[in-house]
């Protein structure tokens, strides 16, 4: 789970910097840019038990940038749209398949006494170093350029503020505030914490978008 969650996350999150425009190929591709990536990789996301260095995710970086589904230029038009769905799904295909096939060739050559077993919690993921080294450099990349980047602790503020606006001005209107799905769940609870948790997940399936609209019109 903690891998399909890193694979997830870390492609979607440079993704969605593509298309907000945070993240550029062109940064990416650029040496000074890719050492800062690295550097902060390391701080961040490299536990010590890897024994990595910045050399080596330098090294790492530069031809996981090689690779064929980097090579495109990104305008937000319907060419550059498909290369970067392309991308993720390349990207996941490679993650995925990598511990995949390291989890069953570790199989097929058990320690003595302890025969091979891949079902259900008894089997083992294995993850190559490089993939978890490429894993990582992609957390810093979406961390870099989207995260940390300047006024981005000012916008989740606000954020934060306009969700607690929001989960307030719900549960003091509901149940007439909720959306007709959560109607069952609110008359089913049993208490003040049951009738938090529809409004949590109320509040949780709103797109950052309709969250907006919402907000304007309870608030």
């Amino acid at each position: 789970m903690d891998w399909a969650d890193d694979v997830a996350y870390s492609v979607h999150d440079v993704e969605d910097g593509l298309h907000a425009g945070l993240v550029t190929l062109k940064n990416l591709r650029d040496d000074s840019e890719r050492t800062g990536v690295a550097l902060l990789a390391l701080a961040s996301y490299c536990p010590g038990s890897w024994d990595v260095s910045a050399a080596e995710l330098e090294a790492a970086f530069t031809e996981f940038m090689d690779l064929p589904c980097w090579r495109f230029s990104f305008d937000g038009g319907p060419a550059s749209l498909a290369a970067a769905k392309n991308l993720t799904s390349e990207l996941v295909g490679r993650f995925c398949q990598a511990a995949e096939e390291a989890t069953l060739a570790a199989a097929e050559s058990p320690l003595p006494g302890n025969p091979a077993d891949l079902t259900g919690y008894a089997a083992d993921l294995v993850v190559p170093r490089r993939q978890l080294l490429e894993c990582a450099l992609l957390k810093a990349v979406a961390a870099h350029y989207v995260m940390t980047r300047e006024g981005a602790a000012a916008q989740q503020a606000r954020e934060r503020e306009l969700i607690a606006e929001l989960t307030m001005a719900i549960e003091r209107g509901a149940p007439s505030t909720l959306d007709p799905v959560f109607a069952p769940a609110w008359a089913d609870a049993d208490g003040d914490e049951a009738r938090r948790r529809v409004i949590i997940d109320q509040v949780a399936s709103l797109t950052d978008t309709s969250a907006m609209v919402w907000h304007r019109r309870l608030c």
